[in-house]
């Protein structure tokens, strides 16, 4: 069985200790002296919660935390056990692990601490916008479009980060199917460089596709597009004005290895191992500055792991980054 069981007499001896309270707490080296609770564990709480169900007969529930090696985290119940006596004889400690449990509950709490963070920003510009159209009506025209054009971004931003929440509800649930076909890949980077275009040209950003003609990827169009689109996206909004955006290609035994490299801010090595989840920004004063919702980066993890491949960053503060991900060549 999983859950660990140990149980002691009146004088904490260790009459039981099953395989998995041994993996909790391992027995120390060979004694001449029977096993007691205080070689097992020092914890204050759980020798308390045995002595209160060995002299008073209560049941306790109790949080534990094993600190040695990789931290651990139990839920404890220990109950009196009573052999024909009234008094308790013997006590039972069951240990049930929760750790994975603990994880997923703070997951979901930063979830929706981020979430309400994302919402309450556009929501209170868009109040904002409201209200001063209530108080100037369109006796000021041009104060009302400016106004009125506010509002829309906004909107839009609502509208990417609710469409943005959809897509990765529905990768992680396993909802999304990919429809996989043999694409020329620097094709289809001309055509997403098209669609952002506009925006690097706005700051000044040259991007030179450096995609050989003849590779090909097995990968849906659609996601791939998706891919690219945000990983470009990024390395345009964290550049400096007048930088740089290269994308190179080359094959790697079965692979594609694509590679995205910019002349941006860089990502902190503190930051890099946790970019990739949701809703987690660097420098959260310049990221906030710059919108988005804070899900692109997840959203492409887990894209290209769903075609079978990984992604990984290099970066170096002040001088840019690399993303590179990894797709089945197609011939």
């Amino acid at each position: 069985m999983r859950e660990g069981l140990l149980i002691v007499d009146r004088e904490t001896t260790v009459l039981v200790q099953n395989p998995s309270a041994e993996s909790i707490f391992p027995p120390p080296p060979i004694s001449s002296r029977p096993l007691r609770l205080i070689d097992l564990t020092r914890d204050p709480a759980l020798h308390e919660g045995f002595r209160e169900a060995l002299d008073r007969g209560i049941s306790r529930e109790l949080r534990f935390e094993l600190r040695r090696g990789e931290p651990r985290v139990f839920h404890v119940t220990i109950t009196p056990l009573r052999f024909a006596a009234e008094a308790p004889q013997a006590a039972l400690g069951v240990f049930v692990e929760i750790t994975a449990l603990e994880h997923l509950e703070r997951v979901r709490r930063d979830f929706f601490a981020n979430l309400s963070h994302e919402l309450r920003t556009p929501l209170a510009a868009i109040l904002a916008y409201v209200e001063t159209l209530q108080e100037v009506g369109l006796e000021d025209p041009e104060h009302a479009r400016r106004c009125l054009e506010g509002l829309f971004r906004q909107a839009q931003r609502l509208h990417a980060l609710v469409r943005d929440i959809t897509d990765l509800a529905e990768i992680e649930s396993g909802v999304i199917a990919l429809s996989l076909e043999a694409l020329p890949l620097r094709a289809l980077v001309e055509d997403v460089l098209a669609l952002i275009q506009p925006q690097a040209q706005e700051r000044g950003i040259s991007i030179a596709n450096d995609v050989p003609e003849d590779i090909q990827v097995l990968a849906d169009p659609f996601r791939l597009t998706q891919i690219l689109q945000n990983l470009l996206d990024n390395a345009i909004k964290f550049n400096r004005p007048g930088g740089y955006v290269g994308i190179t290609a080359r094959r790697s035994g079965e692979r594609v290895l694509v590679a995205i490299t910019d002349t941006g801010v860089g990502i902190s090595p503190a930051d890099q191992p946790r970019i990739f989840e949701r809703f987690y920004r660097g420098e959260k004063s310049r990221s906030r500055e710059t919108g988005g919702s804070g899900l692109g980066l997840a959203i492409v993890k887990h894209l290209v792991q769903l075609h079978g491949g990984e992604i990984t960053v290099r970066s170096e503060p002040g001088r840019g980054s690399e993303f590179t991900f990894s797709l089945k060549t197609a011939g």
